[in-house]
């Protein structure tokens, strides 16, 4: 079949086809099935009805035969019915044109009088005896002379009784008709409700085709909203699903080709000054020079390595959409913390210290230890030598609070507002990185739904909060 393709073969089908196809089908098989019923109703009804006629028209025939008996004479009953019969020939036109005398259709019925059980009347005399058997009652079938009866046979006394038959013909022309006038008005008009289905069921699937046709305008060049001119119940869901998936898709290419190209800019910058530390080391003509050039090429390798590391660190929580989250305790994250930057505070002569309530979330542990390194590490690389950097944590009703303070300089108002940009510095002297240790640190807090923020400067202290939903 043209709209249906077995699911065995993988191959696309359509649904619009096989829809049409099966509502066609479905409608064809209940019209069969409905004429199919009612011609069948319909026969079992005119059997009943023409039945009943024979039967009552016998018992009539009986009863008026054995009141008018002594009166008239058999051959007076002949010859009164044949004048009859024959001016219903000179009068009617056709089967179908009825006359002052009766109908023509009289033809198919046929009346017979039996007495002593022999045939003594009948209505036709070219029918021939219909009676199966003088003992015979009630109804039966009868074929004479190739021709098909309908009869009822009733008894008056045991050897007179008379016999009504009609052609099963007349009868099948009836039922015939019957179905004819009950499929003729549905074969015109099923065509036309065929291709009013066909308009409404193309018309319905349009916001299909538009929908498909607005996905197909879609590339990684043009990632705006969908939009289907007719939504339904169906599609919405869909339409609602595809554009917040484009948003996502915007959103992640956005940051792609920012990564990318700050990333060339990043690492070029280091590259080209490493190029040049290590040329000045082979052109050096003094031992002083050539160890100061091989210093500053060791610390331009270590700015490297911090640069791909930031940057990797970064692609990779960029890439995370679906957070595994555990019990995680803040104060043992936080000591491991302090404790791996101990060394590099301990050389800026720092104090560092941790305080506050035992608190438990759900989240990822290393991510968290991330997010602590690097608001520590940027309060112990940039709030000077001989700081105090305190981290507190506090437990409200609603809330775990981490804050970490520092006593260095105050950060201007142009720091604050691209703070958690990324690739910003405000330091570039003071900083080895890529400037994206907060923008880090801000992405990881929005993948456990929390915040972190640079709180306004109080009692001489820069401070960083970070909440926590319970």
């Amino acid at each position: 079949m043209v709209w249906g393709i077995s699911l065995k073969n993988n191959v696309p089908f359509s649904i619009k086809r096989r829809v049409t196809g099966v509502v066609i089908i479905l409608t064809i098989t209940m019209v069969s099935l409905t004429l199919l019923f009612s011609a069948m109703s319909t026969k079992h009804e005119t059997q009943e009805v023409y039945d009943a006629r024979l039967s009552q028209t016998a018992k009539l025939l009986l009863l008026t035969i054995s009141s008018f008996e002594s009166q008239l004479s058999q051959a007076s009953i002949q010859s009164q019915f044949e004048a009859w019969m024959e001016k219903i020939r000179q009068l009617s036109d056709s089967d179908d044109d009825p006359t002052v005398y009766g109908h023509p259709y009289e033809n198919n019925i046929v009346f017979q009088l039996y007495k002593n059980n022999a045939l003594v009347w009948s209505s036709r005399k070219d029918a021939g005896v219909l009676s199966p058997s003088p003992e015979f009652s009630g109804f039966g079938d009868r074929e004479v002379d190739g021709r098909e009866w309908r009869i009822f046979q009733l008894h008056s006394t045991d050897s007179e009784f008379v016999l009504v038959a009609e052609k099963h013909a007349i009868r099948q022309e009836i039922i015939n008709e019957v179905v004819l006038s009950a499929i003729l008005p549905q074969m015109i008009l099923f065509p036309l409700f065929i291709v009013i289905l066909i308009y409404f069921i193309d018309k319905s699937f349009r916001p299909i085709s538009e929908l498909r046709l607005a996905i197909s305008q879609r590339s990684i060049e043009k990632l705006d909203r969908i939009y289907v001119s007719n939504q339904t119940l169906e599609l919405s869901p869909l339409v609602d699903t595809l554009n917040q998936l484009l948003e996502q898709l915007e959103l992640a290419w956005q940051r792609e080709r920012q990564f990318t190209r700050m990333a060339a800019h990043e690492i070029k910058t280091p590259l080209t000054i490493l190029r040049l530390n290590a040329e000045n080391a082979l052109h050096s003509q003094d031992r002083e020079q050539l160890e100061q050039d091989l210093g500053n090429l060791l610390k331009g390798i270590d700015r490297t390595d911090r640069v791909l590391h930031q940057l990797l660190t970064l692609a990779k929580v960029d890439s995370i959409t679906n957070l595994e989250k555990q019990d995680v305790v803040l104060n043992n994250v936080l000591q491991s913390t302090l404790s791996d930057l101990a060394q590099l505070a301990l050389r800026n002569e720092q104090h560092l210290s941790l305080e506050g309530d035992t608190c438990s979330i759900q989240g990822d542990e290393f991510l968290l230890g991330l997010l602590f390194r690097n608001l520590i590490d940027n309060a112990i690389r940039y709030s000077g030598n001989g700081s105090n950097i305190d981290v507190r944590v506090v437990a409200s009703d609603y809330w775990y609070e981490v804050f970490i303070s520092d006593s260095g300089p105050n950060v201007s108002d142009e720091a604050r507002e691209k703070l958690f940009d990324s690739f910003y510095r405000a330091n570039t002297e003071k900083g080895d990185g890529a400037g994206l240790g907060m923008s880090i640190a801000r992405d990881i807090a929005v993948l456990h739904n929390d915040t972190v923020e640079l709180l306004p400067r109080e009692n001489h202290t820069n401070t960083f909060r970070i909440r926590f939903k319970h």
